[in-house]
């Protein structure tokens, strides 16, 4: 039983500590899949961007995270199509601005947690936030003053008791 109870501790604490980089994951994921499903439904012909880049391995704006997912000047892109034609590549590709926004939103909250020196890769800023946040906490300082004094006014109320004067007599048993 102590056993379970321990385990239970560690989960939640886990939990506590990894929650939000789960989270992160989960709907990086789930965006992903939607415009995957989205190219190969081909409901994206209105929203298509072609990118003409000069050799892109190169490029240092260019970071390819994937075969159909790169990012171009920190803007996120799911890739219908490639071409390449001598030097350039000519890329056919959709616009992710929900993944951007997560991103954005996931780097705000690393940001706002105090880890900027590990803003570009997600397992470090992990690690750093578990270590500084949850284990090398200091204990706070003790809080020294003359505190706050609460008087609170006397009631002043008359309790009258309340006597039977007459007492009746205990009922008989047939």
């Amino acid at each position: 039983m102590k056993k379970l109870a321990v385990i239970a501790v560690l989960i939640l604490f886990l939990v506590n500590t990894i929650g939000c980089f789960i989270a992160f994951r989960f709907n990086q994921y789930r965006t992903q899949q939607e415009m995957v499903a989205r190219i190969r439904c081909g409901t994206f012909q209105e929203d298509i961007v072609i990118l003409k880049i000069l050799h892109p391995e190169c490029e240092s704006q260019f970071h390819r995270i994937k075969d159909s997912e790169f990012s171009y000047f920190g803007r996120m892109y799911d890739l219908v199509a490639e071409r390449k034609k001598g030097d350039t590549t000519l890329f056919y590709c959709l616009r992710d601005t929900r993944e951007d926004e997560l991103l954005a939103d996931y780097s705000r909250f690393l940001r706002r947690n105090g880890n900027s020196s590990h803003k570009d890769n997600p397992m470090l800023a992990l690690l750093y936030n578990l270590f500084t946040q949850a284990l090398l906490q200091q204990p706070s300082p003790s809080i020294q003053g003359q505190g706050i004094t609460f008087h609170f006014p006397t009631a002043k109320q008359i309790i009258i008791p309340v006597y039977l004067v007459h007492f009746a007599p205990p009922p008989k048993t047939a």
